[in-house]
């Protein structure tokens, strides 16, 4: 057996660098957190060859003396803790002592500062982490790195690098995702000696959010704030505030790559902080579909731990429940906000490239970087008549809530519903094409124009109105489903819960932590009518189920149920299954795509869609109505250049 001994430093130096230096990206993002550190409010990264070459990051900080530069290069020498207490309450980007030495252990590095109190600089040049000169030197104050030839010495490593516009594409990401956490800062990217991005100094979060996430986004954009102002700070966490930007909800990608977190200026990934943001965005984004945006958690430092992986990148909040709850509450207030315009907010997006998630490498061509530009498909279209059942139109205060027989042609619109502020939908004869319904829709839509018109129906799907300065397309399944979710959601919360008895009990079988989490919402359950017992050990039993969802695998869906609680830990809200199991009825009891309307049919059903409590969306996410300006229309036919 190999007798245990102690590791040169080189050695451990650059094993140290294997958990601190990955790739060209990382230097980059530790030698810009240090200058942010050290007071910068200009910044300028400069890469040859994706940064395999050379990577200099230049700021106008306060800089280094001569005996602090030396130091700076040891491993665990900082000046950012002096004490384990600080370890728990840290205020700086940078904290472990490791990123300076771990990178000169693997390069041709080279660091020149000064101070403002000295006339001149500081030249401290290293080979692989050996120490080769200290040297004065002119230099202007603030701090100049070079790292030339990264992993020149680590052959293994430097094979494992991609090509030259992946790792641009990276830093590239990198440097967006820190100028977007710190605004008032100016930051410069310098790609083989020509400059393709920069961010300028003293901008606010919003500014800032619209360049970081491109032109297609930067009108869709609304301002998020929490405690909003005026606001009395309810929070059960003092010192808590969130501020941010999220996009209009037809604003969606693929993954969540556009989706920047920051806590205390941090960029961080926390798969809570990302499912409380879906939680604000619940009912108003498709199933697999991202939001965009941006959001910036400002606590105590106290309160959360950044000392959990050498990048970190990932962070622990001692109470994340607080945390989470007033993030998934600014998002759904803040898109509540924004949906007080209706036709801004369903405005179209006109025609342009579709998102197909191009990663920002690609966009990288002859070392000059292009910025990525999405236009989504904000308008997605209904499934046409062939291709699914039509179901007849219901009475939700009947107990059975069956779907009669499928019926042909015409739909005859559901009896009238009382509710509050909302027109019926009563039976009318059809009428001629060439007549014409006004209708006058409800608050707060009459702010934006006072009457419309139905004009008709296209496609046998979507429903043409027009007003004095706008043209709304709307589906007529989508709103339908709207107004019926609604109509059950209302009818639910109207009564006490009513179960029923399973013949035959569905016994559960969960992981430790699921069963654990299950206990702990019973209650909540047995309010819902679900009826869960303790079967022995993980085991449970379901015995008796709500008689709105009878139809549905409520095992499956209280697992699934238990799973978003523990991986968001407790972000789910209790009844997110039940929205969904009546959404579900809502679809399959609605009117469908490719059925015929009459006008009087359309007008009502314009008219009680705006009447609902969320017009903007089914209860799938999709939109129900888009919107056409003037201006949009003048310019899809060229009057307008």
């Amino acid at each position: 057996m190999t007798r245990i001994r102690i590791l040169p430093d080189i050695l451990s130096n650059q094993i140290a660098a294997g958990e601190v230096v990955q790739r060209p990206v990382s230097v980059v993002k530790e030698l810009v957190e240090n200058a942010m550190d050290a007071g910068a409010d200009r910044i300028i990264v400069e890469i040859e060859n994706g940064g395999k070459t050379l990577i200099r990051v230049s700021d106008n900080g306060c800089g280094l003396s001569r005996d602090e530069a030396v130091l700076a290069l040891e491993r665990y020498a900082t000046s950012k803790i002096y004490t384990k207490e600080d370890l728990f309450s840290i205020s700086t980007f940078g904290f472990r002592g490791e990123a300076l030495p771990s990178i000169a252990s693997v390069s041709k590095f080279s660091l020149v500062s000064r101070t403002k109190d000295n006339a001149t600089g500081t030249r401290v040049d290293m080979n692989g982490g050996k120490l080769v000169g200290v040297a004065d030197t002119g230099a202007p104050v603030g701090t100049m790195v070079e790292v030339k030839r990264l992993f020149f010495n680590t052959p293994a490593r430097r094979k494992f690098l991609k090509s030259e516009n992946t790792e641009s594409g990276h830093i590239a990401d990198a440097l967006a995702g820190l100028a977007m956490g710190n605004p008032g800062v100016g930051f410069r990217l310098v790609v083989n000696r020509r400059a393709v991005k920069g961010y300028p100094p003293g901008q606010t979060l919003f500014q800032r959010a619209q360049m970081v996430l491109g032109k297609d986004v930067a009108d869709h954009l609304y301002e998020m704030q929490w405690p909003a102002t005026g606001e009395g700070s309810d929070n059960r966490l003092p010192g808590l505030c969130i501020c941010g930007v999220c996009a209009n909800p037809g604003i969606t990608r693929s993954t969540a790559n556009r989706i920047y977190l920051f806590v205390n200026r941090r960029l961080v990934y926390d798969r809570g902080l990302i499912s409380a943001m879906f939680q604000g965005y619940r009912g108003r984004i498709m199933k697999g579909r991202y939001p965009v945006g941006a959001v910036c958690v400002e606590l105590p430092c106290d309160q959360v731990d950044v000392n959990v992986h050498p990048t970190k990148r990932e962070i622990k909040f001692v109470t994340p429940g607080p945390v989470y709850q007033a993030l998934a509450l600014a998002v759904a207030n803040t898109l509540s906000r924004g949906q007080d315009d209706k036709l801004s907010y369903s405005r179209a997006v006109m025609p342009g490239k579709k998102d197909s998630q191009i990663p920002a490498q690609a966009a990288l061509k002859s070392a000059s970087l292009a910025e990525k530009r999405f236009t989504p498909d904000l308008f997605e279209s209904v499934p046409a008549s062939q291709s699914q059942p039509e179901y007849t139109s219901f009475d939700p205060t009947s107990e059975s809530l069956q779907a009669a027989e499928p019926r042909e042609k015409t739909w005859t619109p559901a009896p009238e519903i009382k509710l509050p502020a909302q027109a019926p939908l009563s039976d009318h004869e059809n009428q001629t094409s060439g007549q014409e319904e006004t209708t006058q829709l409800p608050e707060p839509f009459q702010a934006t124009q006072s009457r419309v018109r139905v004009v008709g129906q296209v496609l046998n799907i979507y429903i043409v109105v027009e007003n004095e300065n706008h043209l709304i397309l709307v589906d007529q399944h989508a709103a339908h489903e709207r107004i019926v979710f609604e109509q059950l959601l209302e009818r639910y919360h109207s009564m006490d819960a009513q179960s029923q008895s399973l013949a035959v009990p569905e016994v559960l079988e969960l992981s430790h932590k699921e069963a654990l989490v299950l206990e702990s919402i019973m209650a909540d359950l047995a309010g819902l009518g679900i009826r869960v017992e303790p079967f022995g050990g993980t085991s449970f039993v379901i015995k008796a189920v709500p008689v709105l969802v009878e139809e549905k695998d409520v095992g499956a869906m209280v697992v699934e149920m238990v799973e978003k609680i523990s991986d968001a830990n407790g972000t789910g809200l209790k009844d997110d299954w039940l929205k969904d199991a009546l959404a579900t009825m809502a679809c399959h009891r609605s009117v469908r795509g490719g059925q015929v309307m009459s006008l009087k049919e359309m007008t009502a059903l314009v008219e009680q869609l705006f009447a609902c409590e969320n017009p903007m969306h089914c209860p799938h996410g999709r939109p129900v109505f888009v919107s056409f300006d003037a201006r949009s229309l003048e310019k899809l036919f060229k009057r307008l250049v």
